[in-house]
């Protein structure tokens, strides 16, 4: 008979035996004793026949232990490969493990309902980039503090299809400030512009405005070609001189043309 209770059972609560067993304390070596329902390996159980773990232990089909190490061979989704033990098997990653695995990963596994899950990756020994991957929607909730990005060196937000912030107040300090769109459409109550130097460049700049008023020390306008005014009515006032020059020059009226001075010199 051999004596089988120093074998620990692989993480199931319930041991069959198929065959018949006969207990030492409880019953005799003639009798036969079959046992339908838990039994604790810490009594000395002597068996007949020699009982294999694989016949005697329902519900164990993982090779390795419920919780064990494994690399990671390939990685599509949430369907991955891995390798234990000298065997490549199927596994699925599970829903808490954001960190998406790479092949080579070191990989933490779980067995639960006959699957094999990837629940977290322990290592990365390549140079590869992490990456969080989730299938779904996504929402970061700081119900009480601050949620804050920190990049050694470049934070980058990529939107297939829009991006969008909502907020109070936003601020933005930056040394450089690059702006490349296709169209821009600003629409607010008032905007105040505060530089030293402002500069603009175009192919065309049109203003729409009920009313324009600029003030100015000093303004300077320089157009090689024609330059076009066209009002109801236009005054031009001149606390010191008011000077026109060209080379030829038309002042025509359709009723009068009135020049007023203490002198006029002509000629």
């Amino acid at each position: 008979m051999t004596n089988i209770s120093s074998i620990q059972p692989a993480a199931c609560d319930t041991v069959s035996l198929v065959d018949s067993v006969s207990l030492v304390d409880s019953a005799s070596l003639g009798d036969s004793v079959s046992l339908g329902d838990s039994v604790s390996l810490g009594d000395s159980v002597s068996l007949g026949d020699s009982v294999s773990l694989g016949d005697t232990v329902s519900g164990c089909e993982h090779v390795g232990p419920v919780e064990a190490s494994a690399a990671i061979v390939s990685c599509n989704g949430r369907e991955a490969h891995i390798m234990h033990v000298g065997r490549i098997s199927a596994a699925r990653v599970a829903f808490g493990c954001i960190v998406q695995p790479e092949p080579g990963d070191q990989v933490a596994t779980s067995m639960v309902g006959g699957r094999v899950w990837v629940t977290s990756v322990l290592e990365r020994p390549s140079q590869a980039a992490m990456r969080l991957c989730v299938e779904g929607d996504v929402t970061i909730v700081s119900t009480r503090g601050d949620v804050s990005l920190l990049a050694g060196r470049s934070v980058r937000l990529d939107a297939a299809e829009r991006a969008s912030i909502a907020a109070a107040e936003i601020d933005l300090h930056a040394g450089i400030a690059r702006f490349v769109l296709d169209q821009l459409v600003q629409v607010g109550r008032r905007a105040n512009l505060l530089v030293k130097h402002v500069r603009h460049v175009g192919e065309m700049i049109e203003t729409c405005a009920e009313h324009v008023l600029m003030r100015a020390r000093r303004s300077s306008r320089f157009v090689e070609e024609s330059d076009q005014l066209r009002a109801g009515a236009v005054d031009h006032r001149a606390e010191g001189t008011l000077q026109m020059r060209a080379a030829t020059m038309f002042l025509t009226a359709d009723a009068v043309v009135r020049v007023d001075a203490d002198q006029i010199h002509m000629g």
